[in-house]
């Protein structure tokens, strides 16, 4: 192993992108001004280590280039062996071909996606575990490569048990971590689809949902007549839920099953699909809990304002109360006041709310508006008109 690749703690077949971050992760762990032969070292074997990346990708640009024009002639050669008696293994040794790179951590996501079709579903968290270990003795990037690896798996559904690795890599990887899925692109945004389809999906009917999980498993383990009955259902249930129902029926089922009931007579079909369930059947029950909550938070505001109405009167009452109070209290006036209706109380409360309310009155009319506007506040009819009211 080159000294650089060494000193930023990395393996031989690193690429430019892990040099980049171990030389990071290296700095942030040095502190230069009380260290600086330290980090001239480090600063040495990072640019040693660029140098030998950018210098092994040009050799590999090269042999690329020279490969294609080389390919007859290695045939050519193959074939010269094979009427000689050798062995077509015999021609490409002899040939000496350069063995391509392969990142270990996509030979890591094959084996895995190949160990999961031979595990029962409830030890899959293990395994992913037990493999992410493993990945972390390799270079500093190689988890996060091997998510993107399981991802494309998951969305191409080239492995088993979809289900059961979505919720264990959700585990993992913490994917509902705020910005983790933004930073994985276009693999980040169908992550969130199946996130927001599954809670979709957890808020249906229970009994529901286990029939659904139980037809999945009976199309995926082979199609049969019992199952053609059901296809306007599992149509729908594909258009409400395309992604989560993804990791449940492969796409060569759906076309299959598809095929076969479009091979029914006319008059077949259309019993099947007046046997299948309503259209509100596939919504969950909480788009309807969230419409009622919508009326209440209505209701809720409604009651409010209104509240908020009186207590504004109210106080504008008391405002007014608190400096007419001694006054009220004390004239024989208030006592020989007739009470009025609502009607004339409000008008009286609009008269009282003007600045000018006394302008040009004697001591005695003031008194008498005071006493009125007490006998309407006690009967409970100090507040302004109505709206609408003539």
């Amino acid at each position: 192993m080159a000294w650089h690749h060494e000193a930023l703690g990395l393996p031989p077949h690193a690429d430019l992108v892990a040099v980049r971050r171990a030389y990071a992760a290296a700095l942030r762990r040095i502190d230069p001004a009380t260290d600086p032969a330290v980090f001239a070292r480090l600063r040495e074997a990072y640019e040693a280590a660029r140098a030998w990346c950018e210098q092994a990708g040009a050799e590999e640009a090269e042999d690329a280039a020279a490969t294609e024009p080389a390919e007859s002639a290695v045939e050519a050669k193959a074939g010269d062996r094979a009427d000689a008696g050798s062995s077509a293994d015999e021609g490409v040794v002899g040939a000496e071909a350069a063995v391509p790179y392969v990142d270990p951590t996509v030979t890591l996501a094959w084996r895995f996606a190949a160990d999961v079709g031979a595990r029962r579903p409830e030890t899959i968290p293990q395994l992913l575990g037990e493999t992410l270990v493993e990945l972390r003795t390799q270079y500093i990037d190689a988890p996060g490569r091997f998510e993107e690896h399981l991802i494309d798996l998951l969305g191409l559904q080239r492995i088993g048990h979809r289900p059961e690795v979505f919720a264990a890599a959700e585990e993992q990887f913490h994917w509902r971590e705020v910005g983790h899925l933004a930073s994985l692109g276009q693999r980040g945004q169908w992550i969130e689809l199946v996130l927001a389809q599954r809670e979709d999906w957890l808020a249906l009917p229970e009994d529901r949902r286990r029939m659904w999980v139980e037809m999945f498993a009976q199309a995926e383990s082979g199609l049969d007549r019992s199952l053609l009955r059901r296809w306007p259902e599992m149509r729908r249930l594909n258009e409400r839920f395309p992604a989560w129902v993804s990791l449940h029926v492969s796409g060569d089922t759906l076309q299959a099953w598809q095929a076969a009931f479009d091979a029914q007579p006319a008059s077949t079909q259309e019993t099947y699909r007046r046997m299948a369930p309503p259209a509100s059947v596939y919504w969950p029950k909480r788009v309807d809990l969230t419409r009622q909550r919508s009326r209440d938070r209505t209701t809720a505001w409604t009651v409010g304002g209104f509240f908020l109405f009186m207590l504004g009167g109210s106080a504008h009452y008391l405002l007014n109360a608190e400096k007419l109070a001694p006054t009220l209290v004390s004239s024989p006036t208030a006592l020989s006041v007739p009470h009025e209706s609502a009607e004339q109380c409000a008008a009286l409360y609009v008269r009282m709310d003007r600045a000018d309310a006394f302008t040009g009155l004697d001591d005695e009319e003031i008194l008498t508006l005071k006493a009125r506007g007490t006998n309407c506040a006690r009967d409970g009819h100090w507040h302004p008109p109505e709206p609408g009211a003539p």
